[in-house]
């Protein structure tokens, strides 16, 4: 009987806990296929297209509303970005970040490669005179999945980095099914 009792009361911890985590979310996305992905099931997600390319802008908003994370999924061709390569990737986002970083805390943007796989690549600026009520850090990132691309952009004032690394698995999980 206490057998039973414990094995019922791990289920229900089990169940409570899996209910905190992250869920499973798909988007479409016409030149693509099923975009798949996971976030924390309390980030809001909005959906929005853009008709010329058929990118797919996919925002998740946490209920806090502590930053704006945006992502968006296409082919490289429609893009225009087909001479892009895993090698080019830290070239691309720091050459893309570049204007802002003499508003920066750094100077200029430096890449950082990430994801399990190291397939990723983000830089992230500090603003060196954010006014009251302006996001401290601007982010961007770029990950290449076969002839796809995931692009993203990321505002915060996470001093400690937990949003970001959050934000950089939610990249990292996503995949395409065509």
């Amino acid at each position: 009987m206490r057998l039973l009792v414990l094995v019922g009361l791990l289920s229900a911890l089990t169940i409570a806990y899996a209910a905190d985590g992250d869920i499973s979310r798909a988007v479409k996305n016409e030149n693509i296929g099923t975009v798949h992905l996971l976030a924390p099931k309390d980030w809001e997600p909005i959906e929005r297209h853009h008709f010329n390319f058929g990118t797919t802008f996919y925002r998740l908003v946490p209920p806090n509303k502590a930053f704006d994370f945006e992502m968006l999924f296409n082919d490289l061709a429609h893009m225009q970005m087909t001479a892009l390569t895993d090698r080019d990737l830290e070239i691309y986002i720091e050459s893309n970040m570049a204007k802002a970083g003499p508003q920066s805390v750094e100077g200029k943007p430096k890449a950082v490669r990430f994801g399990a796989k190291k397939d990723g690549v983000y830089a992230r600026l500090t603003d060196k005179a954010p006014k009251p009520g302006e996001w401290l850090y601007f982010t961007q990132g770029v990950r290449l999945l076969g002839s796809n691309v995931v692009l993203f952009t990321f505002f915060s004032s996470d001093t400690d980095g937990d949003d970001l690394a959050k934000v950089l698995e939610v990249v990292d999980s996503v995949r395409i099914e065509k």
